[in-house]
């Protein structure tokens, strides 16, 4: 029996220790994610125990109270799993909804435990047999109502990211729904813990390698990545975009740098907010970005531009923006160059219709003195 637990639950324990580990003394990622990494680790090795001592006991001649608890702990946790991956798959946005996402889990909490004193989800005979109750599949159906959730949010995902980058999540999707379905119907032990160990270590590893990737501050494609794609899909750029913030000394020297952060985060707020499939945005320095565009039509990037530049406006903050076509003989520098020459021509006739606004403004004031 002991070999043969060891054989089952070997793999996730070691994984999820290590994991731990290398959790505990990394710190990488923000405290949230942090924390709900401890979380999911722990999770998977309860649910490697609790299954271990269910499995145990259900070789014992008469019913033991433990086998009723280890149950109750096992289908608790298993959606929980799923549960945990969402909330890191969606980031700061779930915060707002954790009650509501969290619903399902606490009435399927309380299900699995009413098996203690009620016989609805699940029972046990004398002679220490399983019988399933009218809403035994409970567990089971929470988890798919969280798997489901976690393809929404993958499909989400993929309209504001590559298509390439939503991929382990698609394999984390299909991981959980063969493990629920080897674990209800076909009777499998030990699935889908070990299921949450491979998901946990493979999402985590797929952060890892977006933290190379992305800016820390603005969480946009960085100066590095931005130097990849233009290599690596030279042929399919159709467009480039030099974007400038405006006046980002004047904001930190005012009113600190602090509020310069927020006029950058802000303007690249507002452009992912508009930023079509296809197109992506790069932080290059501190207040310069570009944009990559990738087999786009002329006049969806001019109603692009025209959607960004009307989202800006509404906000306390300006930039300069330069775009450069592709004509069939520019290479991506020849484009970076043009767009930048057209993004300072944009920055040079903001500062005369500014420098106009204001001169016209004084002699109102003049004039009114008069």
């Amino acid at each position: 029996m002991f070999k043969e637990l060891v054989e089952i639950n070997y793999a996730t324990v070691a994984s999820m220790f290590c994991l731990l580990i290398f959790i505990i003394t990394n710190n990488y990622f923000n405290k949230r994610v942090r924390v709900l990494y401890l979380i999911a680790c722990v999770m998977v090795l309860c649910l490697a125990m609790a299954d271990s001592i269910e499995y145990w006991t259900a070789t014992f001649d008469t019913l033991s109270p433990l086998r009723i608890w280890m149950s109750a702990i096992g289908y608790s946790i298993r959606p929980a799993i799923v549960y945990v991956v969402i909330l890191l798959l969606m980031g700061k946005q779930s915060d707002k909804k954790f009650f509501w996402f969290a619903l399902p889990l606490i009435i399927n909490t309380m299900i699995a435990f009413s098996a203690l004193f009620t016989d609805i989800a699940y029972s046990y005979t004398v002679d220490n047999q399983f019988v399933r109750g009218p809403i035994g599949y409970f567990a089971f159906v929470t988890s798919g109502f969280y798997e489901i959730m976690l393809i929404v949010c993958t499909v989400k995902m993929s309209k504001s990211v590559r298509i390439s980058e939503t991929v382990i999540s698609v394999a984390v999707v299909i991981i959980f729904v063969l493990s629920t379905v080897m674990e209800s119907v076909w009777k499998y032990e030990g699935v889908i813990n070990t299921s949450g160990a491979i998901a946990m270590t493979f999402y985590y590893l797929y952060l890892n390698t977006q933290q190379f990737k992305r800016d820390p501050m603005t969480n946009v494609l960085n100066r590095r990545c931005f130097y990849l794609d233009s290599e690596k899909n030279a042929a399919n750029i159709s467009a480039v975009m030099s974007i400038d913030l405006n006046d980002l000394k004047k904001w930190n020297d005012e009113y600190g740098h602090a509020k310069g952060d927020e006029a950058i985060s802000t303007i690249v707020h507002c452009i992912e907010s508009v930023l079509p499939r296809n197109c992506f945005l790069y932080r290059i320095g501190g207040d310069e970005f570009t944009i990559l565009c990738f087999n786009q039509k002329k006049a969806d990037i001019e109603q692009f531009v025209k959607q960004m530049k009307e989202k800006i406006a509404k906000t306390p903050f300006s930039c300069a923006v330069g775009v450069a076509y592709q004509d069939g003989d520019m290479d991506c520098n020849e484009m970076c160059l043009q767009a930048d020459k057209a993004m300072y021509e944009d920055k040079a006739q903001m500062k005369k219709a500014d420098k106009f606004h204001n001169q016209n403004e004084l002699k109102y004031i003049d004039d009114a003195k008069k």
